[in-house]
């Protein structure tokens, strides 16, 4: 962390969560404990405290962190975007919308890509479907915006697609609620070196004989927030696993739902070819019926005929035997 003293309590705070946040997850929790004895050491115990209840990101956030520290000019096109979609929609304006759903499909699918680039390309489809679905929360809300730019994101966000966005305990905030931003820039004027030998100066003679006893418990915090965060991480898989199940359960829902459609349709021509084949099968039986009938009445007539010439040629052999 280097032997420069901090400034003030306040840019020791912004400096320690700058790096806390800027580090791997994996690193984060013994990049925040190095933080936290240095803030004790240099007197600023209240300031400590603030860095040990900082949150561990989970993996889609830290990727959102990395793409936003970057600097990447997909942040500021994600900011463009999300503020003239808002607009559209605050004065319902359909056209504009359709007009924005080009833009809004590319800002997403290079949100997707820069993150995958800025991570060394090591993310799940899980985490990426988490950071996309974090880039389109802040396209729908301004204040999601303002967290998910922060680079202190500690958790993926998601929008219903009406309603604001849920941003509790999504970034980085002091015990008062401020949200806690990476440091753009850098550097103290000549006011902040001044309020910094002030400090030092109250500094001196802090730590007191019942000190060190009052860090032995503080360090059993950081370690049982550590084992928290390590279940939280656990559990956060399980939801990001359970959230691909279930998109992949969608997946499958509408794929089996269009073959139902595709069957019933098939089924729908199948009747009516059955249909059809039941009249043709009704009038060839009516058919057979009359030409039966018919049948009957000319083998009838055909007795009657042969009869009557019978009949006939008795009569004439008869009038010859006379």
């Amino acid at each position: 962390m280097g032997e420069e003293q901090v400034d003030s309590a306040d840019e020791a705070l912004a400096r320690a969560v700058d790096a806390v946040y800027a580090v791997e997850p994996t690193d984060f929790v013994a990049t925040r404990k190095e933080w936290v004895t240095r803030l004790r050491s240099e007197g600023l115990r209240e300031v400590a405290k603030e860095v040990a209840a900082l949150r561990k990101p989970s993996v889609a956030a830290a990727a959102v962190n990395k793409l936003v520290r970057a600097d990447d000019p997909v942040v500021e096109r994600l900011r463009d975007v999300g503020a003239r979609m808002r607009h559209a929609q605050s004065t319902l304006d359909a056209k504009a919308l359709a007009a924005l759903r080009e833009d809004r499909d590319a800002v997403l699918t290079a949100w997707v890509a820069a993150a995958r680039e800025h991570a060394g390309g090591s993310l799940t489809a899980a985490v990426e479907s988490e950071v996309r679905d974090t880039a389109v929360a802040a396209l729908a809300d301004a204040d999601a915006t303002e967290v998910v730019t922060s680079g202190t994101l500690t958790r993926a966000l998601s929008y219903s697609g009406f309603g604001e966005v849920d941003i509790a305990d999504a970034v980085a905030t002091t015990s008062t609620g401020v949200v806690l931003t990476r440091i753009e820039g850098g550097g103290a004027d000549a006011t902040e070196e001044d309020e910094e030998d002030e400090d030092l100066e109250e500094d001196e003679g802090v730590e007191e004989p019942g000190d060190d006893a009052d860090d032995e418990p503080e360090d059993d915090g950081d370690d049982d927030l550590s084992e928290l965060e390590m279940e939280l991480d656990e559990a956060e898989k399980v939801v990001a696993a359970a959230r691909a199940a279930r998109r992949t359960a969608i997946q499958e829902e509408e794929k089996a739902a269009a073959q139902l459609q595709d069957a019933r349709a098939r089924l729908a021509e199948v009747e009516e070819l059955l249909a059809a084949a039941r009249a043709a099968v009704e009038e060839a039986e009516e058919d057979h019926e009359r030409t039966s009938t018919a049948l009957e009445d000319a083998e009838e007539e055909l007795r009657r005929s042969r009869r009557h010439r019978d009949d006939a040629r008795a009569a004439l052999e008869e009038a010859e035997d006379r």
